[in-house]
């Protein structure tokens, strides 16, 4: 999600985007690596936080977790079609705990690798049509 955002930023902004390191988003993964919440939003969090007044950065975070509360997850699916589930919550133990179940699948396996994956791009096209939408 990192580079999808700040990547760009960086490319096509250049400074101070192209000084923020996104490999330090790799701890984001597997919901802060305890199946807290999930890293895909805390990352939008932090996204939203250096774009955004604080207030409004506040204001779509809230819209982007009411969304993905109730989103059917994964939209994003380029490599395999996976069945998609509504996670109810922002925790990854309940986000990738409600697909597992409804699948079968386990933490390791190349679909739930996918789900994530597709997930995590969901979000970051989500929150750049609310920054677009806001900013509009």
């Amino acid at each position: 999600m990192a580079e999808g955002f700040f990547g760009v930023l960086s490319q096509e902004v250049g400074y101070p985007f192209n000084q923020v390191p996104v490999a330090a988003f790799t701890n984001f993964g597997a919901g802060f690596q305890q199946a807290a919440l999930c890293g895909s939003v805390g990352a939008a969090a932090l996204c939203l936080g250096t774009v955004c007044e604080p207030d409004v950065a506040k204001k779509l975070l809230g819209e982007l977790e009411s969304w993905y509360k109730e989103a059917e997850l994964p939209i994003y699916q380029p490599d395999v079609k996976l069945e998609t589930t509504v996670a109810g919550s922002i925790l990854c133990a309940d986000s990738v705990g409600t697909f597992m179940e409804a699948t079968g699948t386990e933490m390791g396996s190349d679909e739930r690798k996918a789900r994530c994956a597709g997930v995590a791009a969901d979000v970051t096209r989500k929150m750049v049509e609310l920054l677009n939408e806001h900013y509009a």
